[in-house]
């Protein structure tokens, strides 16, 4: 699965760009896949919920890279505030998609709480 991008300016970040959408495209599958997490929705729909968001940012090109760094905080902040548990699958693909983004700027985006999934829903530029 690739995405149409419209401002990518290297092959380089149109490949990074398009292995992010793959692993948040596996993430947000994974709590489907998973009984423990199916079972417990309730509390980890706001995780999936916000995937679901920053995928939208992936689809309108609006900063990808870096709504996705600011999820890798949001959803490492909220398992552990929430004290939720996270599949092995799950870790590592937060584990890879915090190495994709770790050299993103993230100083536009936080615009609100860390645990605020509003962050996600509009562009604040």
């Amino acid at each position: 699965m690739s995405v149409h991008l419209i401002g990518a300016s290297s092959p380089k970040e149109k490949k990074l760009i398009n292995e992010t959408y793959k692993e948040l495209d596996q993430f947000y599958r994974s709590f489907f896949n998973n009984i423990y997490n199916e079972l417990n929705i309730a509390k980890y729909r706001p995780i999936r919920d916000a995937i679901g968001l920053v995928m939208r940012k992936f689809e309108s090109n609006d900063h990808p890279l870096q709504y996705t760094g600011k999820l890798v905080l949001y959803i490492q902040a909220n398992t552990a505030l929430n004290h939720l548990r996270l599949t092995n699958f799950q870790q590592k693909l937060l584990h890879s998609l915090s190495n994709k983004t770790k050299q993103i700027s993230l100083n536009f985006v936080y615009t609100s709480p860390i645990t605020d999934i509003t962050q996600f829903k509009f562009s604040n530029i």
